[in-house]
């Protein structure tokens, strides 16, 4: 829902149901219909890494990225530094000329992107309320990838705004064609940061402003909704103080660590921000849990943001809810079932708390 306020218009998403991004179907037309039939509100085109290492979360978006070596035999990626430097001057080129097609997904990369148009629009001819594509974030592209010595290519000088502007012209090309193929009221981009629950160890040697900058910096260029996932503990005035209109985390596990910001949360909400409770464990304890269990561990963690002096049904307002994590790595009948349990928490919190909003 969209509710003008001033002269600003801001997005209130109702606690609604949506995805992280990667299934664990083989056939993206499985998991495109899945995902179609179920997140009737809010689908995201499926990231499918059982189908194909090229769909891995890093190898997905190397296109365009000079110098990147893939050897799908051994399922291995890297960076040949040599490669990259010839191709620094072309590569730059292109980014200043803003040819999104040189950043393309191509099908054999993101067969998920390709099916969905297809699968939503007999289901939703008019086209859903909201659309979610994802991009794996610089933080962790950087931190994953690493040279032809195994060492992390973001900390290569030449190598660092490489790593960020090819996720940034990723997630403009991305945006262009979701705009392009499946109608909606919004678009949703997340920028995937798994590694962020290294920040602040000896691992990730990056300040503050470091991360705050290279995540800025990927969401200029794109004109919808921006979020950031991260599937664990970590600093999280980081991501607040980024320009990020959603941030998506795992409340079931590590809720409570995202509370203790209560000031940089009303900060974050003051100015339209949006919170995407990742309530529905992504493992073997989903199967213990119910939609009223699930929905009471998430009223327990906006009692605490209550104390606080947070309302409740505001922060409802501006909230999504989702699986903690991607489901790309379990088995089909369990994905299924977290994403079944997603939506019904979504539909209990939406008649408890929002009925009459």
């Amino acid at each position: 829902m969209r509710e003008d306020n001033g002269n600003e218009t801001r997005y209130f998403p109702d606690a609604l149901a949506t995805g992280v991004g990667s299934m664990p179907h083989v056939k993206a037309e499985d998991a495109c219909r899945f995902v179609a039939d179920t997140l009737t509100t809010a689908p995201f085109w499926p990231q499918l890494p059982k189908r194909s290492f090229r769909e891995n979360m890093y190898v997905q978006y190397s296109e365009g990225f000079p110098g990147f070596q893939i050897d799908e035999a051994e399922q291995k990626m890297w960076v040949d530094t040599a490669r990259m430097m010839e191709g620094l001057e072309a590569f730059y080129e292109k980014v200043l000329a803003n040819d999104l097609e040189a950043f393309a997904i191509s099908r054999e990369y993101a067969e998920g992107l390709y099916a969905m148009p297809g699968m939503l629009r007999p289901r939703h001819p008019d086209g859903p309320v909201l659309y979610k594509g994802q991009v794996t974030g610089p933080v962790s592209m950087g931190l994953t990838v690493t040279d032809e010595n195994r060492r992390a290519i973001i900390y290569n000088e030449a190598a660092e705004d490489v790593v960020v502007k090819t996720v940034a012209m990723k997630a403009r090309w991305l945006e262009s064609y979701m705009r392009g193929s499946v109608p909606a009221e919004k678009y949703l981009m997340f920028y995937d940061e798994p590694y962020m629950v290294s920040f602040g160890s000896a691992y990730l040697n990056m300040t503050h402003e470091q991360v705050v900058g290279y995540l800025n910096d990927c969401f200029e260029g794109v004109s919808c909704l921006t979020g950031v996932h991260c599937c664990g503990n970590t600093d999280w005035s980081v991501i607040l103080d980024t320009t990020v209109d959603v941030v998506n985390f795992d409340a079931y596990e590590f809720g409570v660590g995202l509370t203790l910001y209560d000031k940089h949360l009303k900060r974050f909400l003051a100015r339209g921000g949006i919170l995407a409770w990742g309530i529905v464990p992504t493992s073997e304890a989903v199967r213990d849990e119910n939609y009223r269990t699930l929905a009471g561990r998430l009223e327990g963690l906006l009692e605490r943001l209550e104390a606080k002096g947070f309302d409740r049904v505001e922060v409802l307002r501006r909230s999504m809810i989702t699986p903690s994590c991607g489901t790309g790595s379990l088995p089909v009948e369990l994905a299924e079932e977290i994403f079944t349990k997603t939506v019904e928490v979504s539909d209990f919190i939406r008649e408890r708390f929002l009925r009459e909003v």
